[in-house]
């Protein structure tokens, strides 16, 4: 089973992609990968974004959020804490790709 995680924060929703992409996104993606990290999904909602995260574990994603860097790009972003966080321990995974090119 992989572990799903599911945040949203509160916000211009621009200004929260931008701030993420700048300082957030260049450090998950070198540093996640090791961790288990899986796949993430963000969008622009109403009321801010939301951010949909899926790894191999629970632990992986825990130890991710542990890494100094992870903190430090977390910190320069100024981004919110969540204002909603959800967590699922057993998340099924299917993967449907267009085969037809």
């Amino acid at each position: 089973m992989a572990f799903l995680s599911i945040h949203t924060m509160t916000g211009d929703a621009d200004d929260l992609l931008a701030r993420k992409q700048r300082h957030m996104d260049p450090v998950v993606e070198r540093l996640a990968p090791r961790h288990g990290a899986i796949l993430s999904i963000t969008s622009a909602t109403d009321e801010g974004i939301i951010t949909v995260n899926l790894w191999q574990s629970a632990e992986g994603a825990a130890a991710f959020s542990r890494e100094p860097e992870a903190l430090q790009a977390q910190k320069d972003s100024g981004l919110p804490m969540p204002s909603s966080f959800q967590r699922f321990t057993d998340a099924t995974v299917t993967c449907y790709r267009d085969t037809q090119g």
